[in-house]
């Protein structure tokens, strides 16, 4: 059984029942407390794969997917046209300041969709293991 230390943002927005929920994975969960309060440590010292991702269904259960660019900016700082830090790595840090950590048994649903266009979770072949191409 694997368990998964996450940090879990739900986006403030006007549909508060049915807010998306952003996630980040952290590897060293001390380390990630420490960074709470010394903001001088670099995330790449507790973040387990530099993305935020979100489920396809409702709330943090179900298949997870990298989100886009497009949908950080409109999730973490469509309302604030001043900012002018949108990167990735800003919105991370929101969620990680925001958000709440939650350790999960994710053994069950834990085929990330690190590039869609090739599909999701699990790729089968028929015929490769004997050496035929369709």
């Amino acid at each position: 059984m694997s368990t998964t230390q996450a940090v879990v943002y739900k986006a403030s927005n006007n549909r508060i029942d049915h807010a998306e929920e952003y996630i980040v994975f952290v590897e060293d969960v001390k380390e990630y407390e420490q960074w709470k309060s010394d903001k001088s440590i670099a995330l790449a010292r507790f973040i387990g794969t530099f993305q935020i991702f979100k489920s396809s269904t409702s709330g943090h259960t179900g298949q997870l997917g990298a989100i886009s660019k497009q949908e950080i900016e409109t999730a973490f700082f469509a309302d604030d046209k001043n900012v002018k830090d949108k990167s990735l790595e800003a919105a991370i840090q929101i969620i990680l300041e925001h958000g709440k950590l939650q350790s999960a048994d994710l053994s069950h649903s834990y085929k990330l969709t690190k590039n869609p266009a090739q599909g999701a979770g699990e790729v089968r072949s028929i015929g490769a293991d004997r050496g035929s191409h369709r």
